[in-house]
């Protein structure tokens, strides 16, 4: 039976991990109570498409005084007065006519470097004739100016250097750094058990001010051509692993 590949069905495989669970921000299927459940509970919630790639439609939601929300999708800003409005606002304006499924989620808040959020993709693999999972490359993106998701990346930065120009408490960088490769490989392991012939998985992970890994995304079918801006030879791991 084939599992599906939404971000809704990864976060509850990846729930299932005691040790996972505590990386993960608070999740729910999106609908019109959830949505307020989350708003009462954060003052900041993302909206993600169960089947959204490379950060399209993403919506962060933030709540401003006297029941007004600011809804931040790319570039723009919409202003929501009344919480009981945004989810018939989404409908009309935001979700495709098509039903398609989206989750809520804590907003987790992003580390910055100028302003500017970041987080870090890892990249995990094994070869062809091993279970054996390894961490091939691993980089930071910055969001590009007024970006909310850092898809849209205005700079690509090794990790080390990343946190260390950050805003986050760096004073154990090494410490972060095993954070996000152990987390990394953690999930690597649980999805297989469910997604039992990849062998590449893009694990998008958060670090906040505090030093603390979050989990944002892991995606089974991860882009690797911005690894080549690193000149660190993780490119040619990367590509070495895929060939088995």
């Amino acid at each position: 039976m084939r599992v599906s590949v939404g971000k809704w069905t990864k976060h509850k495989l990846m729930l299932e991990n005691e040790r996972l669970a505590s990386f993960l921000p608070d999740t729910q299927y999106l609908n019109r109570t959830s949505l307020n459940t989350m708003l009462d509970k954060y003052n900041q919630i993302m909206v993600k498409p169960c089947n959204g790639f490379q950060g399209r439609g993403i919506i962060q939601i933030s709540s401003l005084s006297n029941e007004q929300f600011v809804l931040h999708i790319e570039r723009s800003e919409t202003l929501i007065n009344g919480k009981e409005n945004i989810y018939d606002y989404l409908k009309e304006n935001h979700f495709p006519r098509n039903r398609h499924r989206y989750i809520v989620q804590q907003r987790i808040p992003l580390a910055t470097i100028n302003n500017n959020p970041f987080d870090v993709r890892v990249m995990v693999q094994r070869k062809k004739d091993s279970l054996e999972w390894a961490v091939t490359g691993k980089l930071a993106r910055v969001a590009a100016n007024n970006f909310i998701v850092t898809n849209a990346a205005k700079a690509i930065l090794s990790v080390e250097n990343a946190i260390e120009i950050s805003l986050v408490n760096n004073e154990n960088i090494k410490d972060i750094v095993t954070d996000l490769e152990e987390v990394s490989l953690l999930i690597a392991g649980q999805l297989a058990n469910s997604y039992t012939k990849k062998r590449v998985y893009g694990i998008d992970l958060g670090i906040d001010t505090e030093g603390k890994v979050w989990i944002i995304e892991a995606n089974l079918t991860p882009a690797v051509s911005m690894f080549k801006l690193l000149n660190d030879g993780s490119y040619e791991t990367i590509k070495s692993y895929k060939r088995g």
